[in-house]
């Protein structure tokens, strides 16, 4: 069928055409699309559509059909070209491959390219350098201009001088592509605590520092081997808040069962059900996430799995309240004994930015959440001792990790540089098997600001069976209970 002189060459047809098929696909559920015109091939667009037109259409006279005449045309890949001098327009034109050849004695009229860095885009077209967007618009080149999250040259720079920063850094496909915004908040997501919290005072640690050793992993001392969690992947919402809480609480309820329950929690209940002041993807206080472990608790990540970090969107809560594990029918396969009530904590206490504490409380007691800044380069992060660049423009957003450990590292440039060994929560694919060493003595990123630490709740049969907590380890202050968390 050939296209009415209504609607041929107007700009308007194609709504149309676009609404009545939509309404069409609303009607019958099957989505369709509108027939392709010529002008959507373009001139020059589709170098590979060959063949005789309107050489075939040329009538007896041997001549293109003069003025706009729109039975002057010919079937091409389900649409229709045409053979006459209205389909050579600046707007819209629909002419045959072959229009210009044979009507007109010459080449096809050339629409003007863009160029950047050496990339040629086609008119009407764009493409993706990192995270910006550039468009061609008949040889005018429209470019965004954000800051991505992945910066080749902060890159170059910090490994072009690995004596200065101590670490070397990459490019990850995950990172590359996205702006900056993206990954400064929802790869992060940790909000500063309340007033009140930030007043906690530190518990008092007395470490025998006879018994700190140079290097120290949590994953391989011998009584806690197996019990210490492997590093989980937040995706794209600012869940670090969740997954360094869990972690934390998953890794202390191990090591103080004595592995009776060693569990995998769930940070989807806490995104979803713990909506008290917290922002679930646009992020949350580690504060308020220990007191609703205090409080309710939370189920295992079987029985609530995590689907925020790919949809970026929060489901509504699936645990109601006083429900326990068995009613709510949880998978329980990860804990050797079964349990009724959910996983909960005593109160989080605070350590002191200390070296000797931060290391007694992880050598005795287990791994410790950290609050941290993050700036932009800590994205590009391989390996190495790490210390902000200073090479990127970006303000800092607020962060949670676990520290496990810590060492010495020797890079061969005078003293060795100290470290805290630290779990992210960006996968196992960043930085070493998703840990990273940071400076350590230094509060390098203030991460010896705000440190936590926990006791798990135990079952009844882990404190007959053994899960007994050591005496003497703390040494609280005294008349400060009220100022502590709780």
């Amino acid at each position: 069928m050939t296209q009415s002189p209504a609607k041929r060459g107007s700009g308007g047809w194609r709504c149309v055409g676009v609404v009545t098929w939509a309404a069409l696909v609303g009607l019958v559920g099957v989505a369709l699309m509108p027939p392709l015109t010529a002008a959507q091939y373009g001139p020059g667009t589709y170098p590979d559509i060959q063949g005789d037109y309107c050489r075939k259409r040329l009538g007896p006279s041997g001549r293109c059909c003069p003025g706009r005449y729109d039975d002057c045309s010919v079937p091409i890949r389900g649409t229709l070209c045409y053979c006459d001098q209205f389909c050579n327009r600046s707007v819209n034109p629909d002419c045959c491959p072959d229009y210009w050849e044979v009507c007109l004695g010459g080449p096809p009229p050339l629409t003007h390219a863009c160029n950047k860095d050496g990339v040629n885009i086609i008119s009407g077209t764009y493409k993706m350098f990192n995270c910006n967007k550039c468009t061609c618009h008949n040889g005018r080149l429209d470019c965004e201009d954000d800051a991505c999250l992945v910066d080749e040259k902060v890159i170059s720079q910090v490994n072009a001088d690995p004596r200065r920063y101590g670490w070397t850094a990459t490019k990850y496909s995950e990172f590359w592509g996205r702006k900056a915004q993206d990954g400064m908040v929802l790869r992060t997501g940790t909000l500063n605590p309340e007033a009140l919290s930030m007043r906690m005072y530190p518990i008092l640690l007395r470490p025998d520092l006879r018994r700190i050793p140079r290097q120290f992993d949590a994953r391989y001392k011998m009584e806690w081997r197996g019990k210490i969690s492997q590093v989980r992947d937040q995706g794209w919402c600012g869940a670090s808040w969740a997954f360094s809480t869990l972690g934390v609480a998953q890794d202390r309820l191990a090591v103080e069962s004595q592995g009776n329950e060693s569990v995998t929690l769930s940070p989807q209940h806490l995104l979803s059900c713990d909506r008290r002041g917290q922002s679930g993807c646009k992020g949350g206080h580690v504060d308020r996430a220990w007191q609703y472990l205090r409080r309710i608790g939370v189920v295992n990540e079987g029985c609530f799995l995590y689907e925020s970090g790919t949809s970026g969107k929060v489901p509504k809560c699936r645990i109601p309240r006083g429900a326990n594990l068995m009613n709510l029918r949880c998978a329980n396969d990860e804990a050797v004994y079964k349990r009724r009530e959910m996983y909960r904590m005593e109160p989080a206490y605070r350590i002191s930015g200390k070296e000797e504490d931060i290391q007694w409380e992880i050598m005795t007691g287990g791994p410790v959440q950290a609050m941290m800044k993050v700036y932009k380069d800590l994205f590009m992060y391989e390996r190495g001792v790490y210390a902000a660049s200073g090479l990127t423009r970006e303000e800092p957003v607020s962060h949670s990790v676990r520290l496990i450990g810590w060492g010495e590292e020797d890079t061969g440039y005078g003293q060795p540089t100290k470290y805290w060994l630290a779990a992210n929560s960006w996968g196992q694919g960043w930085g070493e098997n998703g840990f990273f060493k940071i400076r350590r003595g230094y509060n390098e990123s203030d991460i010896e600001t705000f440190v936590l630490a926990v006791r798990a709740r135990l079952n009844d049969y882990d404190r007959r069976l053994g899960g007994r907590r050591r005496a003497g380890r703390h040494t609280h202050r005294r008349h400060h209970s009220s100022k502590r968390h709780h």
